[in-house]
């Protein structure tokens, strides 16, 4: 949730655009080109990418007013942190509804990247990245050490996005890939990173209906079909032995009786290493979803009977669960993390 003050930016920035017919992506258009503009020294963005940027931006760019608003918003995000926060603001809605998908509080996006040990030149993905978020979140935890970022979405302008917070808020030394492509019937551009992959972090679209598949799924031979039970095979295909996937799923895939036959399936696959279930409706003010949501760890390994794992319930994790900004915001993740036998479990 974006504080009362930051809300107020949004709303203005919205007025002064609307005024010029401006809004939804076409505003976020402007934003995006207005930090190009100011760190354009960072970016490598594609130059297709930047004139559909500047196209938008010619409406206003002899506006006095409205770039000396967006020079105080910019000027003031060096590493780009709120470019989500105005993506969700101009084009939230519609995003939400045609893809299943929402992103992740950073508290909880940031506990996920403590869960994977830094390893020197790994390769990094999330497979359905929105804003890319986590692969931010790891870049600020492991600094200057190498690794190569591999981000994906279906959406171009999530792409795009990603381009844009990536370059800003990572060391020039990563090695960084951005791809578009549908992962259950995916590009030869996705399919180059099969087997190829360290760590995945991701929340992949939830109760998406997903009627064709185009990869080896055994979940869908099964006869799932939703996008995020589909999702932990596109992991399988994605890691390469020994890889670790930690991402969110609905609570229902993990306890409900009638994903019994689900669970046995992956757990041919992969190793379960833990499961922390997040509080009911850490989603609702960023995504309007109240759906009950859990954090699983699984390791593309063969399971041994000498391996460690755990189950973790947290009752609260540093997110608001309503607009009351006056509320406690403790992260039990963060406890977690610190215990001796989780971090056993997760070798780290």
């Amino acid at each position: 949730m974006v504080s009362r003050k930051y809300s107020t930016y949004q709303e203005e920035l919205e007025s002064l655009l609307r005024r010029f017919g401006i809004g939804g992506e076409t505003a976020f258009y402007v934003l995006a080109y207005h930090y190009f503009i100011c760190y354009k020294d960072r970016l490598e963005i594609p130059n297709d990418v930047i004139e559909k940027w500047h196209n938008a931006y010619q409406n206003i760019e002899n506006e006095g007013r409205i770039l000396l608003f967006l020079d105080e918003l910019v000027l003031n995000d060096p590493n780009g942190h709120a470019l989500a926060d105005w993506y969700q603001f101009f084009i939230g809605q519609r995003f939400r509804e045609a893809s299943g998908k929402f992103f992740t509080p950073k508290p909880i996006a940031h506990a996920m990247a403590r869960m994977l040990p830094p390893t020197p030149n790994a390769i990094v993905m999330d497979p359905t990245c929105g804003s890319s978020t986590f692969l931010m979140e790891l870049a600020q935890l492991w600094g200057d050490y190498p690794c190569t970022l591999v981000a994906n979405d279906i959406e171009a302008s999530l792409v795009e996005l990603s381009m844009l917070t990536l370059d800003l808020a990572t060391p020039l030394q990563y090695q960084k890939h951005f791809i578009c492509s549908d992962i259950y019937s995916p590009s030869h551009d996705l399919q180059h990173w099969y087997n190829k992959v360290d760590y995945i972090l991701a929340n992949p679209p939830f109760s998406l209906q997903i009627g064709y598949e185009q990869f080896n799924s055994p979940l869908f031979t099964s006869g799932y079909r939703n996008s995020d039970a589909l999702f932990i095979d596109v992991a399988a295909q994605l890691l390469k032995p020994s890889g670790r996937l930690v991402c969110i799923l609905p609570h229902s895939i993990i306890a409900n009786k009638e994903f019994t036959d689900f669970r046995t399936i992956v757990e041919q696959s992969l190793t379960l290493l833990g499961v922390v279930s997040l509080p009911e409706g850490v989603f609702y003010l960023s995504a309007g979803t109240t759906t009950h949501t859990d954090i699983v760890i699984l390791e593309k390994t063969p399971p041994t009977e000498s391996q460690k794992h755990f189950f973790a319930a947290t009752p609260s994790v540093g997110v608001r669960l309503s607009g009351n900004e006056e509320q406690a915001l403790q992260n039990h993740l963060e406890s977690l993390l610190a215990n001796t036998s989780v971090r056993a479990a997760l070798r780290i």
